[in-house]
């Protein structure tokens, strides 16, 4: 299966990500292999014109492991969510070059750390859910330059410091 230079991005990136799952017990990523064209890989949206990922939506199956930085390859991508399992370490900073994301939902996962401070370069950027992990640190002011921002949860951290007054 021939595929053009932008969809062999897209379909390393996929294939990375499930590199990063240590387990799978519901078998949700079954679909992930070479006998399908990954747009039609379980939670898998991709755009009709030129077949690239718009959304990524895998929540509630019990995953185990890492989020892939190469996720952060998928350029058109729009709505990211992996809400509702067991990812755990940092979030990935190449999350901050989704320029086109507008939903991104991390809630009750495991992920450590600080949240990235490159995630307010998501300009267009509508909705934020990093509830429910071990996140630590102050809440980046930068956020209050996401214009476009209508929901943020954060709750259920281990955040410190002031609410930002933009919030």
């Amino acid at each position: 299966m021939a595929l053009a230079l932008g969809n062999q991005t897209d379909h390393l990136a996929l294939l990375k990500f499930k590199e990063s799952i240590s387990n799978d017990p519901n078998g949700a990523l079954d679909s992930w292999n070479s006998s399908i064209h990954f747009c039609n890989w379980h939670g898998i949206t991709c755009s009709l014109k030129h077949q690239r990922v718009t959304e990524m939506n895998i929540s509630g199956h019990d995953l185990h492991g890492s989020l892939s930085p190469y996720v952060g390859n998928l350029s058109f991508l729009r709505s990211l969510n992996l809400g509702n399992n067991c990812f755990f370490e940092k979030i990935p900073h190449e999350l901050g070059r989704l320029f086109r994301l507008q939903q991104l939902s991390l809630p009750n996962n495991s992920f450590i750390g600080e949240i990235p401070t490159n995630l307010t370069n998501l300009h267009n950027l509508k909705g934020l859910d990093l509830g429910g992990n071990h996140l630590i640190g102050k809440i980046p002011i930068e956020i209050g330059f996401l214009w476009k921002l209508q929901t943020l949860k954060i709750v259920e951290n281990n955040l410190t410091g002031e609410v930002p007054p933009f919030l």
